[in-house]
């Protein structure tokens, strides 16, 4: 009997997947790295212009914020309620620190006051405004008016302490609180009390810083934790435990420079005469019939890389910068007429 013995199969040799060479996984690496490092470099700059538009976003919003607060108050100035005739004529400005009611009353013949970039803040002015929380150079505004948005229902609820006018279309009278015996004015059927509007008062000013360090009342280098932001404020009347008080209320941080020129009107129809001034004499300022509003606006953070070589005109106080460092700028400006004291000449 014969047996066939099939040969056993020989094995396999092609080549067979044993693993990476040390150089084939070092090429692996290397490349893995570039495109991390692309990734990376792609989110980092996503990132940063995503940082530098919302800086953009906040300083165009600032700078139209601050300037609409500028136009609204401007164009309230020398609301006097009803009243509708003269105004005693004044040969001095009034003091805007002042709080008694006698210099209150005479300061509404100046519905609108202004000091020309001073150095350093004028007497009696320094009395309520140091100059450590003035920029130096800066405009200063005051808006006198009252209060546009209600009356109140009654005399007895006046607050203690806090000033009023009451006015009828040829007659008013200034008070503090509900006294009776000063507001006695009446509408036309002789007794119904004439309305009460509480006094306004704002004094618009640059200063250096934003909040205060711990404990201090004036802009220090430790203010805005170490890195003073220059901000609109507003210093405005206000009330105290009864007595009549000025307090400073920061309106919008990152703005650095304000410069305001002033039409005047000098033939009494209620039209500014060209050209505009910077600094009205005393028996001018009464007449100004708009304001030229020029806002500097600053980023409240520096961009890497960026150097500020521009200019920026200011209106008729002339240009300002270049400031050669790394915060971002722009100008806003408006010409704002002042309605109330126009309107009456018209």
């Amino acid at each position: 009997m014969n047996t066939t013995v099939s040969p056993l199969p020989r094995p396999y040799t092609g080549d067979y997947q044993t693993g990476l060479s040390l150089v084939e996984l070092m090429i692996s690496i290397t490349i893995g790295l570039l495109l991390l490092t692309g990734i990376a470099m792609l989110i980092t700059q996503q990132s940063s212009s995503r940082t530098e538009i919302d800086k953009s976003g906040r300083q165009i919003e600032n700078g139209r914020y601050a300037l609409t607060l500028l136009q609204d108050d401007i164009q309230h100035a020398g609301y006097y309620g009803q009243y509708s005739g003269a105004l005693t004529t004044l040969t001095a400005l009034p003091n805007p620190c002042a709080t008694d009611i006698a210099s209150i009353d005479a300061s509404l013949a100046m519905p609108l006051q202004g000091y020309d970039a001073p150095t350093t803040v004028p007497d009696p002015l320094s009395t309520c405004l140091p100059d450590a929380n003035h920029v130096s150079g800066t405009d200063i505004l005051v808006v006198r008016r009252l209060e546009a948005d209600d009356t109140l229902p009654t005399i007895s609820t006046a607050v203690p302490g806090q000033i009023y006018v009451q006015a009828t279309p040829d007659g008013k009278v200034t008070g503090s609180g509900s006294d009776t015996s000063v507001f006695n004015l009446t509408q036309k059927d002789g007794t119904t009390p004439a309305e009460l509007r509480k006094y306004v008062e704002h004094i618009y000013f640059i200063s250096p810083c934003n909040v205060y360090a711990p404990g201090a009342t004036t802009c220090t280098g430790t203010a805005d934790d170490g890195n003073p932001v220059p901000t609109l404020k507003r210093l405005e009347m206000s009330v105290t435990s009864g007595t009549t008080t000025l307090v400073v209320t920061p309106l919008v941080d990152g703005i650095q420079n304000m410069q305001l020129d002033y039409g005047i009107d000098n033939t009494g129809s209620g039209v500014p005469a060209l050209p505009f001034v910077t600094a009205p004499n005393v028996a001018d300022w009464p007449n100004v019939m708009e304001i030229q509003v020029n806002l500097l606006a600053r980023n409240s953070e520096t961009t890497t890389g960026y150097v500020d070589s521009k200019a920026y005109n200011m209106g008729l106080a002339g240009t300002v910068g270049p400031f050669s460092d790394a915060y971002k700028r722009h100008i806003y400006t408006a010409a704002v007429r002042a309605i109330n004291p126009s309107g009456r000449r018209e």
